[in-house]
């Protein structure tokens, strides 16, 4: 006959066969709040799957119209950047407009009309047509005295050009003319062509 077991023997068999593993989620309502409140995070797939009713009418279309041609993008397009080009890192190509024009700090005409012309878009006071229009002819003043600079200053460029190349001919001319009284009859001459003598035996 199998010994007697003790109550405690027993209570103990009986728990550890019936002891689980728990986890708070189930147990801890404040647990279980939080995971509810997780958001979702596995992305859905993009690709839809085409119903089978579509797809065979899009397969129907191919077969009697043929494959619809995608646009195909120029690099030129797309900005794409050469091949076997460095490209410094942070350095962005600036289109459009290539550069700044600075203006001369002494270069008053231009200071004044860029001044008024400012003010002129700033200032939005009630004032009179007469103020209005006198401000706009101050404003015109200015822009037609920067034009003729602009025009005197060209043509003077212009005629230093020219003054610049009569200046070469002249000299060029002066040197051959002293080239010409240096040489010697003789040489002169000499550069003649003989003229052929035939003898007769």
């Amino acid at each position: 006959m199998a010994p007697r077991q003790s109550k405690t023997a027993k209570r103990s068999k009986t728990q550890n066969g019936t002891r689980e593993v728990t986890s708070e989620v189930t147990s801890d309502s404040r647990a279980r709040n939080q995971l509810a409140n997780q958001p979702n995070l596995t992305p859905k797939s993009r690709i839809h799957k085409p119903k089978k009713g579509a797809l065979k009418k899009e397969l129907k279309r191919v077969e009697l119209y043929g494959k619809k041609k995608k646009r195909e993008y120029t690099e030129k397009e797309l900005d794409l950047p050469k091949l076997n080009m460095a490209i410094s890192p942070g350095v962005v190509k600036k289109s459009g407009k290539k550069g700044k024009k600075f203006v001369d700090d002494h270069d008053t005409l231009v200071m004044q009309r860029l001044v008024r012309t400012i003010n002129d878009a700033q200032d939005s006071v009630n004032e009179s047509k007469l103020e209005k229009a006198k401000r706009l002819e101050e404003i015109r003043e200015v822009k037609r005295q920067e034009l003729e600079r602009k025009e005197q200053a060209k043509v003077s460029k212009l005629e230093d050009k020219k003054q610049e190349l009569k200046d070469k001919a002249s000299a060029a001319r002066i040197l051959r003319r002293r080239n010409a009284k240096g040489r010697s009859k003789e040489e002169i001459e000499q550069e003649k062509p003989k003229k052929k003598k035939v003898s007769f035996a």
